[in-house]
């Protein structure tokens, strides 16, 4: 038998004996706020205890939500509450299990609809925040996903699918393309809310786009530019920009600006592209930075002391003080010689900057680039000429020694950017299905053969490549595991991976039998899009190069190198020369011709 009747509430005590244990002043703010606001719509179960007091058998949070009030103030201590009195021996702890276990929690769609309806009213947002505790984000939210079709939501209600899933189509008000998407999905494509969020926004520009990154968020706001926030997306996925037009005149403004920053610092032309496409610029020359010259008095001062330490070396057995000697003039050129290339007044007057965008949202800048009426036939003529004069003075041996180095760096470097590795990929599948599918104008060997190393083993680039090689034997599974494994990836993952395949496929290696002209630029645009520096991956030594060439070639690269050679280097035997120009030339960058990446120019 119970009585309902209304004890103040400073006369009530939570029961020890409560069943619920853990946590039970989780979302008491809510609570109280909700009490404040419609009162208390139930009442608390009690009965008498000692010293006139009375333990809340049912109604443990509701107890501390008022308890929470007084204590802010916004009620009484004496506060009556609604209670109904059970009798003394009556079964207590079965009625607070009953109270727990048979409540059944409202379905969230059920909330939703609730929410709509005040704001449907007329409620303000904010109202509903504070008489319920919860932020007005979370009644923003509330309202975002019960704007969702209701087809959808129907089949939430049937448990179809799940809150996430309702979260990820809220990210559209469209309703037609909401139902269309699930409907055109497969069972297996309908488990993953992420895959349904991505098509929702697959033609979306988000903040993190790269143009958006170059501009900056803020500077588009500050040109008008309006965004949509998803509210249940952190970071830049959830910001959307809504003009693309005007970003993209943001994006050429910003450009044309380092552009004619460029033009004012001396360059001929420099002109902004959206892209960089290395096909097209392939008809235009190219120059490098150079050296500059040391001044007369480091020139005398350089020579002198070469001639010095030439003549120590000629000494079989120096004495302590002699080799000490050699230490400090070697320490002395090479300080002179610490200088980096520059691009000189010479090279900007005749040649330009192309400015792109760059795949991270900085502008990339290419430089260096003639246009072909800058460059003279007699000129062409004479470097062509030039260089097929070099390249034929070297063994067939040799050039298929070096170029392997410069196709394993390639390799190499290919690992560390998966969208070049995509376009040579494109572009290799491409010239087989829809060009003129002749295989072997590329150097990527995509059908795919994957590479040998033997040429390169030991050498910078192939340890580089046998570390990510262990890397991926180790996560991928085992055969025929491989696409589902790969269906579950993130794109990044799988672009890193393709950019690993890729690598190995890449054959830039010269051998007798003469390669196709567009195979070779394609290897030469491959290693321009990859900013090549074959500088880190190879070093010019006695063994690897000066023993194997002409005592009259090896001079040539110590006259390139150093301007001009020594009369005693001329009468020096071989095996010494060479010796001696893998320590002149160490640390210079020089690097044997089959190795450099020449000039693009219009065949």
């Amino acid at each position: 038998m119970t009585e309902t009747t209304a004890i103040p509430l400073n006369k009530l005590r939570a029961w020890e004996g409560n069943v619920r244990k853990t946590e039970p002043d989780k979302g008491i703010d809510e609570l109280a706020a909700s009490i404040a606001a419609h009162g208390l719509l139930q009442s608390l179960v009690v009965r008498k205890d000692k010293r006139g007091k009375y333990a809340v058998v049912a109604g443990q949070r509701r107890l501390l939500a008022l308890q929470s009030l007084a204590a802010a103030g916004r009620i009484e201590e004496e506060h009556p509450i609604s209670c109904s009195v059970i009798e003394a021996d009556a079964d207590a702890e079965e009625i607070s299990l009953a109270e727990n276990v048979q409540r059944e929690a409202m379905h969230p769609a059920d909330e939703f609809d609730a929410f709509k309806a005040l704001i449907d009213k007329g409620t303000p947002a904010a109202d509903i925040a504070a008489r319920f505790g919860v932020t007005e984000n979370v009644v923003l939210k509330r309202l975002k996903l019960a704007k969702v079709s209701p087809v959808l939501i129907a089949a939430y209600r049937a448990g179809e699918m799940t809150l996430q899933h309702i979260m990820a189509f809220a990210v559209t008000d469209d309703h037609a393309l909401q139902e269309r998407v699930w409907n055109d999905l497969s069972d297996w494509q309908k488990e993953d809310p992420d895959y349904i969020y991505d098509l929702l926004t697959e033609d979306e520009v988000t903040a993190k786009d790269r143009r958006v990154r170059f501009v900056g968020l803020d500077a588009y706001e500050r040109a008008g530019g309006r965004v949509r926030r998803d509210l249940f997306s952190e970071g830049e996925d959830g910001v959307f920009i809504t003009d693309p037009a005007l970003l993209e005149n943001l994006v050429a403004a910003k450009l044309e600006s380092t552009a004619e920053a460029l033009r004012r610092d001396g360059w001929k032309w420099a002109v902004i592209r959206s892209t960089f496409d290395y096909q097209e610029w392939s008809k235009y020359g190219r120059r490098y930075p150079e050296f500059p010259p040391l001044p007369p008095e480091l020139t005398q001062e350089l020579e002198s002391l070469e001639a010095e330490r030439d003549e120590l070396w000629e000494i079989e057995e120096p004495s302590n003080e002699q080799a000490q000697r050699i230490d400090a003039i070697t320490d002395r050129l090479e300080e002179i010689d610490d200088r980096e290339a520059v691009w000189t007044d010479e090279i900007r007057a005749t040649s330009g900057v192309i400015v792109t965008l760059g795949s991270k949202g900085e502008a990339a800048l290419h430089y260096g680039y003639i246009r072909p009426e800058d460059i003279r036939k007699e000129s062409k003529n004479a470097d062509a000429g030039s260089t097929k004069t070099k390249a034929q003075g070297l063994s067939a041996s040799l050039v298929e020694s070096l170029t392997a180095q410069r196709s394993a760096a390639l390799n190499a470097e290919l690992l560390r950017r998966p969208d070049v590795a995509l376009a040579a990929l494109v572009a290799t599948l491409v010239s087989q299905v829809i060009g003129d599918r002749h295989r072997d104008d590329t150097p990527c060997q995509i059908t795919a053969l994957e590479q040998s190393p033997h040429r390169v083993e030991g050498s910078a680039a192939h340890a580089v490549i046998a570390a990510e090689q262990n890397q991926w034997c180790a996560a991928l599974p085992g055969p025929g595991e491989t696409f589902a494994w790969c269906l579950q990836q993130e794109q990044d993952r799988l672009l890193r991976l393709l950019a690993y395949c890729v690598a190995q496929t890449v054959d830039a290696v010269r051998t007798k039998t003469p390669h196709g002209d567009e195979r070779v630029a394609f290897t030469d645009a491959l290693a321009s899009a990859l900013d090549l520096d074959m500088a880190k991956w190879f070093t010019p030594t006695a063994e690897n190069y000066f023993g194997r060439v002409s005592k009259a070639q090896v001079l040539d690269a110590l006259r390139e190198v150093k301007g001009g050679i020594t009369p005693a280097w001329e009468s020096m035997k071989k095996a010494d020369l060479a010796a001696l120009a893998e320590r002149q030339i160490a640390g210079t960058g020089w690097l044997p011709l089959p190795l450099r990446t020449p000039p693009q120019t219009q065949n």
